[in-house]
């Protein structure tokens, strides 16, 4: 999809290449899209006016997420857009029904602390909806147009 909508896709794990060619790359790029985590950190390589995409787990982690990249991206002069995910581009749903605690009540699991919530939450798969998702790529792609 994003290749249709005039995106040329790398897809690439920072583990793959040595550090000075992974930061060359993503150097190259206008765009970074990933699920919450280190990985986004890459961020630091891209160019001013590139677009920083936040995948958002479900399980109400947006302030979490929201705290770690949204903050930053505008100051290192780039544009940050997320995506939180709905509950069935969840891999929670082949865990837990959906009578479960874990999906009905959330903030319950919070109060558990970090090690409860991240074991729930943090570590959960996403299939994404690429309809939904769509929009949120377009708005990343009109942006890196207006500033080339």
């Amino acid at each position: 999809m994003a290749n249709d909508l005039g995106f040329e896709v790398i897809v690439m794990d920072g583990g793959d290449v040595p550090l000075d060619k992974f930061a060359q790359i993503v150097n190259s790029c206008d765009l970074i899209v990933g699920v919450h985590g280190a990985g986004l950190s890459h961020m630091v390589f891209l160019p001013q006016n590139a677009v920083v995409i936040q995948i958002i787990p479900w399980g109400r982690l947006e302030g979490f997420c929201w705290c770690d990249y949204a903050f930053t991206v505008p100051k290192a002069k780039l544009k940050y857009l997320e995506y939180q995910i709905s509950l069935e581009e969840s891999t929670l749903l082949s865990k837990y029904p959906r009578d479960h605690p874990y999906i009905q009540d959330p903030f319950a699991v919070h109060v558990k602390g970090w090690f409860v919530l991240k074991d729930v939450y943090m570590d959960q798969d996403v299939t994404l909806d690429l309809e939904r998702f769509r929009g949120t790529l377009v708005e990343a792609y009109e942006h890196v147009n207006n500033y080339q």
